[in-house]
């Protein structure tokens, strides 16, 4: 597919001027090579004046948000396009009040949804897994409360990392909630996330034994170094922008059922974070809004994907 997005706000902001621009933006993200009734998929169809296609063979109706993650939207779409550009061009991220002071929508809620919904657009099913040199680790979210620390403080949200090593730059990362630090919930991250014969560097915690069998694994010990923010240099600068964005962004405040929503949404802006162009992101998330099947508004608040 030919890469086609405006270039910064400006652009962004003459392009989509109105409903109809945005319209015929979306028929070429869902159509690419003309139209393909999802219903038969023949290719010839008419054009209603409401914007509806009709399948010449089967008579279905289909409009370019139908079967879309913009099914059923009662805004304009030239407001959804603007969400979507603050959405995937900030770099640390926009939290619903301050989408819909921008919007002008009338609810909280209406915006914290809109937000959900994007958030399920960040993963991509063809995504490849890292490779190369991978620092693995863990680390704890939530806000400071008495009882025990690290592993043992089972009030935080517990998250398995991943991130690639190239000479002294990062790479791609990957971030996933666990239910706790046992080689059970350890091993099958990294499995699911890096190319088998990998070296990945973890600390002497035992939640990893058994990596060996599919990895090059290599133990950074603790007690080896003088600092412990030198034994996985990569997690740990990971961790605390991760850290900073929830807490500068999101105020620190964040529900546990939908807390792997807003690590997806940082992983998709981490591994773009070279993009010379801020416009490609807000492209790759409408390509996948497009492909993605409706959700409504009830199961987002079930933390459903």
């Amino acid at each position: 597919m030919i890469e086609d997005f405006p270039k910064n706000e400006l652009e962004f902001d003459r392009r989509f001027r109105d409903e109809q621009a945005c319209i015929d933006y979306l028929f070429l993200l869902r159509w690419p090579e003309g139209f393909i009734c999802p219903g038969c998929g023949h290719t010839e169809f008419w054009k209603s004046a409401r914007d509806l296609y009709l399948c010449q063979r089967c008579q279905k109706q289909t409009s370019v948000t139908s079967g879309t993650i913009f099914h059923g939207a009662k805004k304009p779409l030239i407001v959804w396009f603007k969400a979507l550009w603050w959405f995937s061009t900030r770099k640390s991220g926009v939290n619903a009040l301050t989408l819909q002071e921008f919007l002008g929508l009338g609810s909280y809620r209406t915006a914290w949804c809109w937000l959900q919904k994007l958030r399920t657009c960040t993963i991509f099913s063809e995504r490849k897994p890292l490779s190369g040199q991978i620092e693995a680790d863990e680390f704890y979210l939530g806000g400071k409360r008495s009882g025990n620390r690290g592993r043992g403080a089972d009030h935080k949200c517990k998250v398995a990392i991943a991130v690639e090593r190239q000479g002294r730059k990062l790479g791609r990362l990957r971030l996933q909630v666990i239910d706790n630090c046992s080689s059970a919930q350890l091993l099958p991250f990294v499995k699911s996330n890096v190319i088998a014969g990998c070296q990945v560097s973890t600390d002497g915690w035992k939640g990893y034994n058994g990596l060996e069998k599919d990895f090059v694994h290599h133990r950074v010990l603790s007690a080896q170094s003088e600092n412990r923010e030198s034994v996985l240099p990569g997690v740990h600068l990971v961790v605390s922008l991760v850290k900073r964005v929830i807490l500068g962004t999101f105020q620190g405040r964040f529900d546990a059922e939908y807390l792997q929503r807003y690590l997806d949404e940082y992983v998709f802006r981490f591994n773009r974070r070279t993009c010379k162009s801020i416009g490609k992101r807000f492209w790759r998330i409408m390509q996948q809004a497009v492909c993605s099947p409706p959700i409504t508004n009830r199961q987002l608040r079930l933390g459903a994907t």
